[in-house]
């Protein structure tokens, strides 16, 4: 029997910038003109979830089943519980102030553990388009990703699976898999729901194909890390274009820390907004010929002022 959650939102949600703006949206489907759909597998049932906008929250609909309150909580804490960027503490400077107006609507999804590390992983240098086609197939396939359930998939379809997405990372991911288990999930969650931050992080770049871009990622997504940030080349280019940083050098490990500790030096939240920068690396804030014309950053953003 179907049945419907509503989740109430402060500002108009825009669902069509938390959909595409993040890692890859935690795999979230888009169904038709503003609502997505994705299976969520709980003890081995899958069940199909649509989400759209309704009267300034969110709307979610599915079939009611013995697994209703369990998905309830966790639709709630995935969209965590209508908290938006407008909320939150983004100040110090006059471009972050920008960003978050221009994104007032927009909700920051959290992910489950396990989930969110396999998405880092098959998101590695690929388009959000063609992760959003694998991850529900192997998600399917494995009746729910845990490590124990990934790991009991055969290494030659798991590569099958993720084939378009680069078949090295399926014996990454394989092998993931059976250090998790060997380990034990219980460590694995442990650290994610603690304040270790340094252990998480050293747990995580020791497993294959995890560097501390990926862990970043996962520690920002999962476990709201408020002492690391994903730096890339891009996410570099802005900071300094915007005067958030003053490094201009290369992606280097020593760089890359300094960038993430000027960064952080506006605040906790800068963190878990880091894919909002990023996109207007993609957007406007291109390598050699940045659009600042268009750019809602412009008025707040040194090299603007620069090159007027």
């Amino acid at each position: 029997m179907p049945t419907t959650l509503s989740l109430a939102c402060e500002n108009t949600p825009d669902l069509a910038a938390t959909m595409q703006l993040q890692l890859p949206a935690l795999a979230w489907q888009m169904i038709g003109a503003g609502a997505w759909q994705r299976t969520f597998h709980l003890h081995g049932q899958g069940i199909r979830v649509r989400v759209e906008s309704d009267r300034g929250g969110l709307r979610f609909s599915f079939r009611t089943g013995p697994e209703e309150e369990l998905l309830r909580n966790l639709l709630t804490a995935t969209f965590r519980n209508g908290e938006q960027v407008g909320a939150m503490a983004l100040a110090g400077h006059p471009a972050l102030s920008a960003l978050r107006r221009h994104h007032q609507g927009m909700i920051l999804l959290a992910g489950s553990p396990f989930e969110t590390l396999v998405l880092a992983v098959l998101a590695q240098t690929r388009p959000a388009a063609a992760v959003r086609k694998v991850f529900p197939r192997l998600a399917a396939e494995c009746g729910g990703l845990t490590p124990q359930r990934l790991l009991a998939l055969p290494l030659p379809r798991l590569t099958q699976l993720v084939r378009p997405l680069g078949a090295v990372k399926a014996a990454r991911l394989h092998a993931t898999a059976a250090i998790l288990t060997r380990r034990g999930t219980t460590l694995f969650d442990q650290l994610i729901g603690g304040s270790d931050s340094g252990a998480l992080n050293n747990l995580l770049t020791s497993l294959p194909g995890v560097g501390t871009h990926t862990a970043a990622v996962v520690m920002t997504i999962v476990n709201d890390a408020a002492d690391t940030v994903p730096i890339d080349q891009h996410l570099m280019r802005v900071a300094y274009r915007l005067g958030l940083t003053d490094y201009d050098g290369g992606l280097t490990n020593p760089g890359c820390r300094r960038v993430a500790a000027d960064l952080l030096a506006y605040g906790p939240d800068l963190a878990r907004v880091h894919p909002l920068i990023q996109q207007v690396a993609y957007d406007t804030c291109t390598v050699s010929t940045p659009d600042c014309r268009r750019c809602f950053l412009a008025e707040s953003c040194r090299h603007a002022a620069r090159t007027a």
